[in-house]
C-alpha cells in the first residue's frame, strides 16, 4: 500500500490540474496577446494571467511527428515546467510549442533554456512595470 500525496516534495513539485491551461479561449488569448521567446528546441508564449500561480499549456501539431514523438515532447515540456515552476515568475500563463530538436537535446541543455527563459520573462515584466 502506497501513501500517495503525502510527501512534501511531491506537493512542492506537483502539477495539479489548476496549473494547466485547458480552455480553447484561454489558448487563443495567449496566442493573440502573448509574447514569444524562441529557442531551437521550443518556443514559449507567455502572458500574465492575474492569478497567484503560473499555468502551463502545450501545443504540438501533427507536423511534429507521430503520436509517440508528440507525446514525448509534451512529457518533456511538462517536466521542465514542473521542476522549474518555482524558478519562473508567478502569475504567468506559459504555452510551450516544442520543435523537433527538443527530442534530441540533452536534459541539461533544456534546463539551461528554461532558466534563461525565466530570467528573460522577469526582466520583461520589470520593464513593463516601469513604463
Amino acid at each position: 500500500m502506497t501513501n500517495r500525496g503525502s510527501g512534501v516534495k511531491e506537493r512542492l513539485y506537483g502539477l495539479p490540474e489548476q496549473k494547466r491551461i485547458h480552455r480553447q479561449h484561454e489558448y487563443r488569448q495567449i496566442f493573440k496577446d502573448g509574447r514569444r521567446i524562441r529557442y531551437p528546441e521550443f518556443v514559449i508564449i507567455y502572458r500574465p494571467n492575474g492569478l497567484a500561480y503560473s499555468r502551463i499549456g502545450i501545443s504540438v501539431g501533427r507536423k511534429f511527428g507521430k503520436a509517440v514523438s508528440r507525446n514525448r515532447a509534451k512529457r518533456l515540456c511538462r517536466e521542465l515546467f514542473r521542476l522549474n515552476q518555482h524558478n519562473l515568475p508567478a502569475g504567468i500563463d506559459f504555452v510551450f510549442l516544442p520543435r523537433k530538436r527538443l527530442l534530441s537535446t540533452d536534459w541539461k541543455r533544456l534546463l539551461q533554456r528554461i532558466a534563461a527563459a525565466g530570467k528573460h520573462i522577469e526582466r520583461d515584466s520589470i520593464k513593463k512595470a516601469y513604463r
